[in-house]
């Protein structure tokens, strides 16, 4: 898994420095991974990219050794003074780079998929989890141990019989069956008793419920997952108030219980509920971007760099977009504009850069929030909102 620490630590390479960075797909369960097949693959791909032979046999050499780990892609930032490799659980598209650091390759890797919450819960469980980079970390289990306390005989036991009703009863003295009149016993105890559970039932939900935002919140967590049975998580919901600060994006259910439900059938159910998320979470940015927000490339640059926008969007991983940012860092200067030759701030030369390149840079001196959008939005983007797009702040 790559963690913020991982993060950082990829951010602060010398952008001068030279790094061969690197997505590989190594699940064994893919037949295009079996035998030599991944080693030539790679090793094609390196070739091409003209990676010196000392820093492709690097990777060449622990490729197989990736296979053999937990993830199903592998993660590579390798340099003269970094040698990393980090296990992600996704099958994440392959990608390789040589050149200079490109901190966002890491980055997209490990923002594949949302990171949400995941709360299992029913009658007698509340389990939470906490879905990042294809894995499942439970932080939470309790149980209802006032429900699993509760003796029904206590509120059944004192049932009578219900005066003047036929029935078979037998008689108080032993002599046989009682006279007309005594007839079978009430369901009253059992009407008792199933309300009492409806009662310590209501009050799990909404103790859950009410202890759901802290937990979310302190774990920087803003969306939900809810796994169980239907009827109970339509229960469930209802105790959420409306003032919660995390969004509920989704359902889905396991058949064993919910206390004992493997984490395994939990991951498996979740992707595709987080693609459709994510999906459906752009369409909402797209139109946002069509009411409220700045178009074309040189107008949102020219207002990020007046750090009147909070929120850039960008399509796919921006590396198909090409802007001109000034020589010298410590004048920075963007533009979209390619007859712009030297900076207007200090003089200094403009050079030609993928957005990708320059995304670090921009999210540090302007406090940017970056969102990429993907396949149609993405093209969308390009073709009708002039390749960027963002949200001014005022």
């Amino acid at each position: 898994m790559i963690t913020p620490d991982d993060l950082k630590r990829i951010r602060s390479l010398p952008e001068n420095g030279s790094v061969l960075m690197a997505v590989v797909h190594v699940n064994p369960a893919d037949q295009d991974n079996h035998g030599d097949a991944l080693t030539t693959r790679v090793k094609s791909a390196l070739n091409d990219l003209g990676v010196p032979p000392t820093l492709a046999g690097r990777l060449l050499d622990d490729v197989a050794r990736a296979r053999e780990a937990r993830g199903k892609s592998a993660v590579y930032v390798l340099g003269e003074d970094v040698d990393e490799r980090f296990d992600v659980q996704l099958d994440l598209p392959e990608r390789f780079h040589f050149g200079r650091p490109l901190p966002t390759l890491v980055e997209n890797a490990a923002h594949a998929l949302p990171r949400v919450g995941v709360l299992a819960v029913d009658r007698d469980w509340a389990r939470l989890f906490v879905f990042d980079q294809g894995e499942l970390t439970e932080v939470r289990r309790e149980r209802n141990t006032e429900l699993e306390d509760l003796e029904r005989d206590n509120y059944t036991e004192s049932t009578t019989a219900v005066p003047g009703a036929p029935g078979a009863a037998r008689a108080q003295d032993g002599s046989g069956f009682s006279a007309q009149g005594s007839g079978p016993r009430s369901d009253s105890g059992a009407e008792l008793y199933q309300r009492h559970v409806d009662a310590l039932q209501q009050r799990f939900y909404n103790e859950t419920a009410g202890e759901l935002s802290g937990e979310l919140k302190a774990r920087g967590l803003k969306h939900l997952v809810l796994v169980g049975p239907v009827a109970r998580l339509a229960e469930f919901r209802a105790e959420i108030p409306a003032t919660a600060s995390f969004e509920v994006i989704g359902e889905t259910n396991v058949e064993v219980g919910t206390g004992s439900a493997p984490e395994q059938t939990i991951i498996d159910r979740l992707p595709p509920l987080l693609e459709d998320f994510a999906r459906q979470d752009e369409a909402r940015l797209m139109e946002q971007l069509q009411e409220q927000g700045v178009m074309e490339m040189e107008r949102v640059l020219e207002m990020v760099q007046q750090g009147r926008i909070y929120q850039l969007v960008i399509p796919e991983d921006g590396s198909g977009l090409h802007i001109f940012r000034s020589h010298n860092p410590e004048v920075p200067y963007f533009t979209a504009r390619k007859d712009v030759q030297d900076s207007p701030l200090d003089g200094s030369l403009m050079t030609r850069v993928t957005l990708e390149e320059v995304l670090p840079q921009l999210q540090e001196l302007y406090g940017l929030e970056v969102r990429r959008v993907h396949g149609d939005h993405a093209g969308k983007l390009v073709r009708e909102y002039g390749g960027l797009a963002g949200l001014p702040r005022y």
